[in-house]
């Protein structure tokens, strides 16, 4: 029997580590134009970000220490998480941090890391299910060698400048509960990062993958920023 999981946050669960590289400062007020990344986040009507001088490079970044710190997180309703065996739906929220790096080439690379999650509502097995894994880090999907996902800057996202979107790989992720292990040590393919106000990871009908590439559960739902009102990559 299918298992269907509804996951309501890939990006929004349990505190993206409250350490002091999480807390760290942002810049007031808008982005202005620069030859690095700018990455900018509103929350409660304030802006806030890390400028395009090359400032702030190669540190993580949760929420503004002004608006209480903590991780970004991202929630979605109706996200399924199917297996050959077993089937569920649930609501999931995941967590994480940005950063902007330069890698050995001196090319800038964006960086995603997920540091939480936490499954609620739903069907009977949510209240039994752990996620876990964590950290689990974005990796250029054009990368032959899917695995490992690592806080390495050489492996992170290709920073193109305005983009509408930019794709990852994510890993590694477990989900388990005390009758079985679904998802284990694994990874996805192709997960979308929308930027602008209401933010989104798009999972729609993704693979989770061994690091043999064998396919087992897949995940379909999209996860939207609901801590702050925009994070933006310019």
């Amino acid at each position: 029997m299918k298992t269907k999981l509804l996951l309501t946050t890939l990006f929004g669960v349990a505190a993206w580590s409250l350490s002091s590289l999480a807390m760290a400062n942002w810049n007031t007020g808008p982005c202005t134009a620069g030859a690095a990344p700018c990455i900018e986040t509103e929350i409660n009507g304030n802006i806030y970000h890390f400028n395009g001088s090359g400032g702030h490079a190669g540190v993580w970044h949760g929420r503004p220490a002004a608006e209480g710190g903590g991780d970004f997180e991202f929630s979605g309703d109706n996200v399924a998480l199917d297996c050959p065996d077993q089937s569920v739906s649930c609501t999931l929220s995941l967590s994480g941090q940005v950063k902007k790096c330069l890698d050995s080439d001196e090319n800038w690379r964006i960086g995603v890391k997920v540091t939480g999650a936490d499954v609620s509502a739903g069907d009977f097995l949510c209240s039994l299910l752990t996620v876990s894994g964590f950290p689990w880090y974005s990796k250029d999907p054009t990368i032959a060698s899917h695995c490992p996902f690592e806080d390495n800057c050489d492996t992170f996202i290709p920073y193109v400048p305005d983009a509408a979107s930019y794709t990852a790989n994510f890993g590694n992720v477990t989900v388990s509960s005390f009758l079985d292990t679904y998802v284990d040590n694994e990874h996805l393919h192709g997960v979308v990062f929308t930027p602008g106000a209401n933010a989104t990871f798009d999972f729609t009908n993704k693979t989770f993958y061994s690091c043999d590439e064998d396919a087992g559960c897949s995940i379909d739902g999209i996860l939207e920023l609901n801590n702050a009102d925009a994070l933006n990559v310019y």
